[in-house]
């Protein structure tokens, strides 16, 4: 075989040669491919670990920043709302430097890059747009791209200022750009997933204050717990209501919270006065972004209770379209700007306030007409015995300020209410010869007297949403002793209510005239209370009763109540 002549050797050297750079320039390209898929990787990673903005912006930076061998690594996102560039999230060196200084010329890079969709890249002392040389890039290397998911822009990521004597390169932009794109979707999905989260959490309290609404016709207190979870439905530091006085058109707050919200009570808007009055007048529900620039604010309230009203959102309450009142959500948390999603919601939670409301306003319609039904038919059995004008009256009273130092429920106070307005309906069956006979009654006469509790309580045991009322009125006439009448019940086996009404009836009875005997003195009937604690009376209520006479509520209900 012939000698290769030099040319055919030179040529093989550079065949071997080209092979060479041929296969660093594959294993380069490999070592890139491995980086980028190493890096998607633990992003990836990351991502599933949590779906929460901010961590997820700090991990995959610092990752980022670590993995690609830069000195430092930002990222400013883009507020969909505003298009404004967020305050930066900074990783490495010149974080702290990064996210203090008033980077304008990184600003004016990004603002470009999110311009024109494309990536900034220099690798030479790093200048603004100004053409001046900036000092957080002294090895002269910026990367800056855009994190781009499909047609929507996340922000921007930059890398400034590659570790060691390299620059960046174009495999570097490549590689970033990769990364970016994949950022931008976790990034995308970690907003819908809090858009969601925050939606579910809106309707679940929604849903809460549904159920608070229905829960009770009780309507103060169902409106202060739905005002509390309207402002934690609405994100903001307080909400409040205001209802519109139908006589004078005045809005007053119904629901006022804070440490000055009493105070704020006292305030009484005039027809179109305030944001609130304008909403009641006009009908139309608003947001107001800066209330210091809107010239409705009524400033008087924020000056009553030292508060600062930023923002506001602020929708009418409607019945059947008529305007009841107003709903107020103040100060969106975060420095977030209310949304029109937000007054969509708002304008539905003042929907079911407005139903509420307008059901509490007919039950209370409904139980003030059974309530003077019930005083018109105690009074009409009272008008049969001259003696005891004004008995029912006067015992309810007495029964109301003994309940004020008793540990009693809202609903027992007006179960005791009931129960004293209706205790003596039972001598309805009683024969007047027995009523209004001068004279002490004879044993059947008083036995027949004695089933006036027992006959009051199946007249009432008619209507069962008054049961417990129906027991207190069976059992007013026992005592704690059980030699009391129509069952003998002694200590804690009568109602609480029924053991009220027996020291408020027995006041009564020794400081009214009767047909046998003349009336008593204040004092006597205290004192005769005051003996029997423990046998006739429960102890407890005898207590409560003396603190009431002492003061002074018992003498005056006596006094404005006698005939």
């Amino acid at each position: 075989m012939p000698n290769p002549t030099p040319r055919e050797i030179a040529d093989y050297e550079s065949q071997i040669l080209d092979q060479k750079f041929e296969l660093a320039r594959l294993r380069k390209e490999l070592q890139v491919q491995e980086l980028k898929l190493s890096l998607l990787q633990e992003i990836c990673q990351i991502s599933s670990g949590t779906l929460g903005i901010e961590a997820l912006l700090d991990s995959c930076l610092e990752t980022v920043q670590r993995a690609m061998g830069a000195e430092s690594a930002v990222v400013l996102l883009l507020d969909p709302k505003t298009n404004q560039l967020s305050s930066p999230v900074a990783k490495g060196r010149q974080a702290d430097t990064l996210r203090a200084a008033n980077l304008s010329f990184l600003l004016e890079i990004a603002a470009q890059v999110l311009r024109g969709g494309c990536p900034y890249f220099i690798s030479e002392p790093a200048l603004d747009p100004s053409g001046r040389e900036q000092t957080l890039t002294p090895d002269g290397s910026l990367l800056c791209v855009p994190m781009k998911a499909g047609q929507k822009t996340a922000g921007v990521i930059a890398l400034l200022n590659k570790l060691g004597d390299e620059p960046f390169t174009r495999e570097d932009l490549d590689l970033l750009t990769t990364v970016a794109s994949q950022m931008a979707v976790i990034l995308e999905n970690a907003r819908l997933y809090g858009e969601m989260e925050r939606r579910a959490k809106q309707l679940h309290t929604l849903m809460e204050v549904s159920t608070i609404l229905n829960s009770t016709l009780q309507r103060k207190k169902v409106l202060q717990r739905a005002m509390e979870s309207a402002t934690r439905l609405m994100e903001t530091e307080v909400s409040s209501l205001l209802l519109l006085d139908q006589e004078t058109q005045e809005l007053v707050f119904e629901v006022a919270l804070g440490e000055k919200g009493e105070m704020v009570k006292q305030i009484r808007l005039k027809p179109g006065e305030g944001i609130a009055g304008w909403v009641a007048q006009t009908g139309e529900p608003v947001i107001v972004p800066d209330v210091s620039r809107d010239p409705r604010h009524y400033r008087h309230a924020d000056e009553v209770s030292h508060f600062v009203t930023r923002n506001m959102i602020c929708v009418p309450v409607k019945v059947k379209d008529r305007i009841v009142g107003v709903l107020q959500a103040i100060n969106k948390l975060n420095d977030q700007p209310f949304t029109p999603e937000d007054l969509e919601l708002f304008c539905g939670l003042a929907n079911q306030v407005a139903i509420s409301i307008e059901n509490a306003r007919l039950y209370e319609e409904l139980e003030d007409t059974f309530l003077s039904t019930a005083e018109a038919l105690a009074e009409a059995i009272e008008k049969r015995d001259p003696y005891t004008g004004g008995h029912t009256r006067r015992v309810r009273e007495y029964c109301l300020a003994i309940a004020k130092y008793l540990p009693l429920t809202p609903q027992q106070r007006k179960n005791l209410n009931w129960a004293a307005t209706l205790h003596d309906v039972g001598k309805i069956a009683v024969k007047d010869a027995i009523l209004r006979k001068r004279g002490r009654l004879t044993e059947k006469e008083l036995a027949a007297m004695r089933e006036h509790p027992k006959v009051g309580a199946e007249i009432m045991a008619h209507i069962k949403q008054l049961r417990e009322v129906v027991e207190a009125i069976r059992s007013h006439q026992e005592r704690n002793d059980g030699g009391g009448y129509p069952d003998g019940l002694r200590d804690g086996e009568i109602p609480l209510v029924a053991r009220i009404i027996a020291v408020a009836d027995t006041f009564d009875a020794i400081t009214t005239d009767r047909p046998y005997r003349r009336r008593r003195t204040e004092e006597e009937a205290v004192e005769e209370i005051r003996r029997c604690a423990g046998t006739q009376f429960d102890e407890e209520v005898t207590l409560a009763f003396l603190q009431a006479y002492r003061s002074g509520e018992i003498s005056r209900i006596r006094k404005r109540y006698s005939p």
